[in-house]
């Protein structure tokens, strides 16, 4: 068989394949105790549907040249959905089997004719399923080898296109619904899909924080993980500080706790009216923040301290502990991205492309999944970003970043408010503009992105947006300088539309240019300005259009 022809069978295979999922996930006969199953086909459904969309769009319209010069691989294509195809043919007998006891004929069950015509034995099928979803252990055996198969296809694409396909079916799957998060979180496991099931176990926590705050008292874990701990409080003589422990102008504090190095993240706020009008919620948001912080995030790749605990330094100041990286000084405490932009004296100083690249995918992934667990950061800004040194290393590991500041963070929830932070102008630099003034409208994941896209900026250039006051260098490959200045309310507005974000062409390249111009654009905040669809509905939209404009454009970037 030629490559063309190869091709079209297997889309002609795929699309019947996709039908007979269409069997299991449209029915309305699972029962509550199978569910897990039902979102199970739902999950291997929406795998196979995002790799045919991705794999098969050019046989789909028309343009097989690649098909001739790729034949070995469409032939491994063939034997998997072949493969897939003969696992639905074989539980289409069991079927059959069951619908003889109850008296159904067996005809128009799935036969090879089937492929050219998926639909033609919907209606008798659909009867037949009643008695198949009785069997539990059939079904956990057809779902698992089809997921095999799903994993064989995407092993046959490259690490970033299954990087990209793992996001989209976080996005895809990511509820508020804590029924359905603990379905979710049954189906990864049953899987073997150990993101999905870290996204619902945090999700989860996340949506027990937001109903005890609601209700005033918390809510027992309902995740089939096992309990956390409900009690994070530590207090202040538990630890031992490496100096001072709070100071004005000092926003962490290195201290000793259980004969390991923390470093502690004070929480400070410009306006504590809502602390003290909300104390009840603003302790269980305390704990609930620490809960999730405590969880490892690391596999949905989210960049982010272990944290331990919280303790109160004072009745207006509250601190989150965290663990170092274990391969960090003990001794030593981080640097910020802040304090390495401001110490660049020569070109030598700007650190190599490489390693600004790793540095932006590792930050863009970390917002990115933060709005995937239903939580907004708010406070997104170089002094946030911090660095360790690792081993015997005098220079901070950059491609390792790890995001702190979640001092204002709250859940991403209707009706949810938090304080307003401690901020200057140049902080103001790194806030989106509707959320700037005085009467700033509620907070929305699209003012994450904006300060991410200042942040993607700074890292492109290597120099803070704040910067003012340097000599021009005649030299071309100096980075450029920025020809407004902070005090400016348009200030960010005057650098997306004037010559400093296309210097980023010169420096990143198109790519990373877009992307960062995707982000301070401001065309996601439309997402969330249409009233028509619900919240979930709309933040997977957002998610999607970030996905696609922000992270995986960076995520291919390359020195």
């Amino acid at each position: 068989m030629d490559g063309v022809s190869l091709a079209l069978t297997v889309v002609q295979t795929y699309r019947a394949v996709l039908s007979a999922y269409n069997l299991y996930v449209n029915v309305k006969d699972f029962s509550s105790t199978y569910r897990d199953l039902h979102i199970s086909f739902m999950i291997e459904k929406y795998r196979l549907k995002q790799w045919g969309e991705h794999m098969l769009s050019e046989v789909e319209q028309n343009r097989l040249e690649q098909s001739e010069q790729d034949l070995g691989l469409w032939q491994l294509f063939q034997l998997v959905v072949d493969k897939m195809w003969n696992i639905f043919q074989e539980n289409s007998e069991m079927m059959d089997d069951y619908s003889k006891l109850a008296g159904f004929s067996s005809e128009q069950e799935p036969s090879e004719s089937t492929k050219s015509q998926p639909k033609s034995s919907i209606g008798v099928l659909a009867k037949k399923m009643r008695f198949v979803l009785r069997d539990r252990k059939k079904l956990e055996q057809l779902i698992k080898s089809l997921c095999d198969w799903n994993n064989s296809l995407e092993n046959m694409s490259s690490k970033l296109l299954q990087d990209s396909f793992r996001r989209r079916l976080r996005t895809k799957f990511s509820t508020g619904n804590m029924e359905q998060l603990q379905q979710l979180e049954a189906a990864a496991v049953l899987l073997k899909h150990g993101d999905l099931q870290r996204l619902a176990s945090a999700r989860a926590v996340v949506e027990q924080g937001y109903l005890s705050e609601k209700l005033g008292d918390p809510v027992e874990e309902k995740s089939t993980s096992a309990p956390l701990e409900s009690n994070y409080r530590l207090e202040m003589s538990q630890l031992e500080f490496h100096g001072l422990p709070f100071i004005t102008d000092q926003i962490r504090a290195m201290a000793t706790w259980q004969g390991q190095s923390v470093v502690v993240d004070w929480r400070l706020c410009r306006d504590d009216t809502w602390r003290r009008e909300n104390p009840k919620a603003f302790r269980l948001r305390t704990q609930n923040l620490t809960r999730i912080l405590n969880k490892d995030l690391a596999p949905l790749g989210l960049s982010v301290l272990h944290c331990v605990g919280y303790l109160d330094q004072s009745s207006k100041v509250t601190g989150y502990a965290f663990r170092l990286p274990p391969d960090a000084p003990q001794d030593q405490g981080p640097l910020t991205l802040h304090q390495l932009l401001a110490n660049v004296r020569q070109p030598s100083d700007v650190p190599g492309l490489g390693e600004r690249f790793e540095l932006a995918k590792a930050l863009v992934s970390t917002v990115f999944e933060i709005h995937n667990l239903g939580w907004l950061h708010k406070n997104l800004s170089p002094k946030q970003v911090v660095f360790f040194k690792r081993g015997n290393n005098p220079e901070p590991d950059l491609s390792r970043p790890f995001l702190m500041g979640f001092d204002i963070s709250r859940p991403n929830a209707p009706g949810e408010v938090s304080e307003k932070p401690l901020s200057d102008p140049e902080d103001d630099l790194y806030r989106h503009p509707d959320y700037r003034s005085v009467n700033s409208q509620s907070f929305l994941p699209s003012f994450d992105i904006f300060s991410l896209g200042i942040l993607l900026f700074e890292i492109g250039l290597w120099r803070s947006v704040g910067t003012q006051g340097q000599r021009r260098s005649s030299n071309r490959q100096e980075r450029p300088e920025l020809q407004s200045h902070t005090s400016d309310p348009q200030f960010i507005e005057k650098v997306v539309t004037r010559d400093q974000i296309s210097e980023l062409k010169r420096f990143m390249g198109k790519i990373y240019h877009d992307a960062v111009f995707a982000c301070l654009s401001k065309d996601l905040d439309h997402v969330w300005k249409n009233n028509e669809s619900d919240q979930e509905l709309r933040l997977q939209r957002h998610q999607f259009e970030v996905q696609t404009n922000v992270v995986d454009a960076v995520a291919i970037c390359r020195a």
